[in-house]
């Protein structure tokens, strides 16, 4: 775990200080190395790198000479000027002479290391140099796990709007807290979805306006900052007309991508749009889960019972299928009829879940996986209106919450 040399001519204390090296169970006796003088000490250091260099500040050029008061100390310094030797990470001294640890004292200051006093009478060094030894065997542990192994939140959601799509997120029974971070303009709000000894850490965030732009920055932050293991897009969408969607039903994107990526361009008098889009998937494994619940129609009837608003008379459907974004609010047939052109399964447009699908494909290491549960406010014609955005926006927010527990790892 961590390598440890150990300079000191006194074989017995040398002996003392390899038992507290023991007792730390990630240490093995092939970590830690003893020499008895400088000599030993320079070939040492020339051929290895060591976490941490133990050093009494009395010692020999070689055995048999007379050990010099500041030889330690002079050690150290030629390990900061030469190019030769592999200076290590952390150093220590361990005297038991109160007269060369205070000579000395001023020479560790200056490079910020620590010198105990070693006095058998007393357990004080074995405490300190044991509670050294433990940080940097936790500090290495960190460091070696923090590469692509390591999620920090369970979720984090994304909305596009306060009400009501963050504001049914907040409703969920998650104890949250606000948390406002240096520098950074976005509130967020943390908190744990709890299902018996089940929990989940979740982060939440409302972009400051609606689209692509702003959900992939949010999602971009969210990663960067809270590292999530899923990222989720929850809120509303409008469904395609002629589909099976009713309003308030759940679509679940099992793919996205940007309709308004391509070429326009004018052809024999007339202006020609080219569609290029890049489709972005979903998890297969979230998928085959998502499909079992669909076939299962759970959650349903509990969401629907759980509804304070108006009535609704038709039972609520989740349906799984392409949902494209764009840069702007549809109230167009027509546009909804040319995109279905390139995806004839289309169930629904928004103006997000391929922002934040783009985001959490492309963020650094490590990666969450993306979903966007939103629930059909519309069918993004003439007739738009915004009074099923209430219900939508809540059997979205329920739908993520009681999947999210039930099936997430």
């Amino acid at each position: 775990m961590i390598r440890i040399l150990i300079l000191d001519d006194d074989r017995n204390k040398a002996d003392r200080i390899s038992e507290v090296i023991k007792t730390i169970p990630e240490i093995s006796d092939e970590d830690f190395f003893v020499v008895e003088d400088l000599i030993q000490a320079r070939d040492t250091c020339s051929q290895s790198l060591f976490d941490l260099l133990i050093l009494d500040l009395r010692l020999p050029n070689r055995i048999g000479d007379e050990p010099r008061d500041m030889a330690g100390c002079e050690f150290i310094k030629e390990l900061n000027t030469s190019t030769t030797l592999h200076r290590p990470y952390h150093i220590i001294g361990l005297t038991a002479f109160e007269d060369v640890l205070e000579k000395a004292d001023p020479h560790f200051e200056d490079d910020l290391w620590r010198i105990i006093k070693y006095d058998t009478k007393t357990n004080d060094w074995h405490r300190q140099l044991t509670s050294k030894l433990q940080y940097l065997v936790t500090s290495k542990k960190e460091l070696l796990n923090a590469d692509s192994t390591r999620h920090v939140y369970d979720i984090g959601i994304v909305t596009a709007l306060h009400v009501p799509e963050h504001k049914s997120i907040l409703d969920l029974p998650a104890e949250w807290e606000v948390i406002k971070l240096p520098n950074d303009s976005t509130i967020y709000h943390k908190g744990r979805f709890l299902n018996g000894e089940k929990q989940l850490s979740v982060v939440s965030a409302c972009a400051q306006q609606m689209g692509m732009p702003a959900a992939a920055v949010l999602t971009s932050k969210l990663i960067e900052q809270f590292r999530p293991r899923y990222i989720a897009m929850s809120g509303i969408a409008a469904a395609v007309k002629d589909g099976d969607a009713k309003l308030g039903d759940i679509l679940i994107a099992d793919q996205s991508w940007d309709y308004g990526s391509g070429k326009h361009k004018i052809v024999e008098g007339k202006q020609i749009f080219e569609p290029d889009p890049r489709s972005i998937p979903l998890s297969v494994d979230l998928k085959e889960r998502l499909l079992h619940l669909q076939a299962q129609k759970t959650f349903l009837t509990e969401i629907q019972n759980d509804w304070r608003g108006e009535k609704q008379e038709r039972q609520l459907e989740v349906h799984i299928g392409p949902i494209a974004s764009g840069a702007g609010v549809v109230q167009d047939e027509n546009i909804t009829a040319h995109i279905k052109e390139h995806s004839r399964k289309l169930i629904g447009l928004d103006m997000e879940t391929y922002g934040v699908f783009f985001a959490a494909e492309n963020s650094f290491l490590p990666r969450p996986i993306a979903m966007s549960i939103k629930s059909a406010c519309d069918f993004a014609d003439n007739g738009k209106a915004d009074n099923h955005q209430t219900y939508a926006a809540f059997t979205s927010a329920q739908y993520l919450y009681r999947f999210a527990l039930e099936y997430l790892k």
